[in-house]
């Protein structure tokens, strides 16, 4: 019997990442165009000098994740060969895709192609057949094949190093390789992975909050076109208290029940929303379209992630592109540490598919129904939503759509729904991997953060979210949380080489399977803190959760 470690806060990790988090906030409130001008200049200055490491980056990290899926590490099964499934395939998916695609897609999957229409790169003429062609390729790429090739692989890092190399819960894990030849000690106890965990800890706060914010202001307005009711502070505050409580009931009830309930109910409202706006919308000119873009982006694929506009001095790339892979992979190491959890027991191949295959077809799907929706009103000119975007905002671009189509009242709610539900899966996928990395005793058995710190968590993102919407706005936050990828890639960079070296020989890094098969207590290279028994995943008893 595995005997359950005790817990206690990691100081050095929670208590920077909080007070960083609660000044930034402060200094937004005290001198809101000085905190915007600061984060403004630092961010373009990264994207100018810096931006081609995140171009690169994102590149390698696709070729790699290749590469892992077809050679032996692509066999190996997570937590060892006796290692039992904590999640059916089903539920594994339907959490992974919801984690990951948040409100995001919702949003900008909309909005997005109508920007690149009315401001194309240089040489491309605007509203043209060429810029909605661009458009749709672009939303194949920024919602699909790019963001994914950010997140895998890191899981695939963490899980393999949690796992398999029994490395502790930490993001400092996903180098274990190189930690272990350079002699860097990263057990629990260890100063150096707290502080790296610390400042990884900050970036995916602010960008949580960022998010919540969005997703607020995307909520307050669909709850207007609902009910009448004005998107202001009284609604944002029923709206964030309603999603906080159902999030700390999702906490309590752990990754089995309340993620996992919400995640399919989450993904049952994508597909009913989705299926709606295919049947009342151009469908031929949806499928068309979306066959030609796919190929498009897969013909120039490589060109496509690893442009920075440097000849044409167009900052397109920068703005698009290459900022979004910095939003990203502030998100990603983090993120990794929980969706690296949902996949022991199965192969990493399976890790690649539920986190990188499922995530891009559908994502494409998405993109391919919603995307050429507003393209093909924008084309035929039922609406003039560039005109729209320029003069009302992106808010009203998406709701003039909705407007326009057959029982336009059941689409908002839906769309409302699906805010919401994306909202709290994602609140509640965060604060999970946050109070996990702000505590001791994480283990392959005992996988569940204490409930009070993922509701600390949680609540201290709603109450810093409504001052933010209500005092501080949210663009200088924003920013700020985009600068948290610059030290994230290079975490990211460090996981591609450790995939690599360990893809070329995996005996010698999978230490659970040779301490099974050679029968010794413990096994040189593992970290100390885990000498444990049993079999992974076996808190309950083995079965898979369906």
């Amino acid at each position: 019997m595995i005997e359950k470690k005790s817990t206690k806060i990691r100081k050095i990790t929670f208590w920077p990442a909080f007070i960083l988090l609660f000044g930034s906030l402060v200094y937004s409130i005290v001198n809101k165009d000085g905190f915007y001008a600061m984060a403004s200049a630092a961010n373009t200055w990264v994207l100018d000098n810096l931006g081609w490491t995140y171009s690169l980056t994102s590149f390698l990290c696709l070729t790699t994740i290749a590469a892992a899926y077809f050679s032996p590490l692509g066999n190996v099964i997570l937590g060892g060969k006796d290692a039992k499934p904590i999640l059916s395939k089903t539920n594994w998916a339907t959490i992974t895709l919801c984690t990951a695609m948040a409100a995001g897609a919702l949003f900008w999957g909309i909005v997005e192609p109508i920007y690149h229409m009315a401001a194309p790169p240089v040489g491309m003429e605007p509203n043209s057949w060429e810029s909605a062609k661009f458009a749709m390729e672009t939303m194949v790429l920024h919602w699909s094949i790019h963001p994914y090739s950010l997140y895998t692989l890191p899981v695939i890092a963490f899980a393999f190093a949690f796992f398999n190399m029994r490395k502790p819960f930490s993001v400092t894990s996903q180098l274990g390789v190189l930690t272990d030849k350079f002699h860097i000690k990263t057990e629990e106890k260890n100063v150096f992975p707290q502080i790296l965990d610390t400042v990884l800890l900050f970036a995916m706060g602010l960008g949580i909050l960022g998010v919540i914010c969005t997703g607020t202001l995307n909520m307050g307005g669909a709850l207007k076109e609902i009910t009448g009711i004005q998107s202001k502070a009284a609604a944002w505050l029923i709206i964030l208290g309603f999603v906080t409580v159902c999030f700390i009931v999702s906490s309590i009830s752990g990754i089995h029940k309340g993620i996992k309930l919400l995640s399919n109910l989450n993904v049952a409202v994508y597909i009913v929303l989705l299926a709606i706006i295919f049947i009342l919308g151009p469908t031929a000119f949806m499928i068309d379209g979306t066959v030609e873009a796919v190929g498009g982006t897969l013909s120039d694929l490589p060109a496509k992630l690893l442009t920075t506009g440097a000849y044409a001095s167009d900052p397109w790339a920068k703005s698009w592109t290459v900022f979004y892979a910095g939003s990203w992979g502030s998100w990603a190491p983090i993120s990794a540490c929980f969706l690296a959890r949902l996949g022991v027991g199965y192969k990493v191949k399976d890790l690649i598919k539920i986190n990188f295959g499922i995530p891009i077809i559908f994502n494409i799907v998405w993109s391919g129904v919603f995307s050429n929706l507003a393209i093909n009103y924008q084309l035929t000119g039922k609406l003039d939503l560039i005109h729209i975007l320029n003069t009302e905002g992106a808010e009203a671009t998406i709701y003039a759509i909705f407007r326009e189509m057959p029982g336009a009242k059941i689409i908002v709610v839906l769309f409302f729904a699906a805010l919401l539900l994306s909202m709290i899966t994602a609140m509640d996928s965060t604060t999970n991997s946050i109070a996990a990395l702000s505590t001791t005793g994480i283990s392959p058995e005992e996988q569940e953060a204490p409930v009070f710190l993922k509701i600390m968590w949680g609540t201290i993102f709603a109450v810093l979210s409504y001052i933010m919407l209500t005092i501080a706005g949210i663009d200088g936050i924003k920013m700020v949380s985009n600068l948290g990828g610059l030290p994230n890639i290079f975490i990211i960079a460090g996981g591609i080489v450790c995939v690599l070296i360990i893809a070329c020989n995996v005996d010698k890094y999978n230490l659970v399977d040779r301490k099974a098969e050679s029968g010794e207590e413990d096994l040189e290279g593992e970290t100390g803190n885990e000498k444990q028994s049993g079999r992974i995943g076996a808190e309950k008893e083995g079965s898979v959760i369906e």
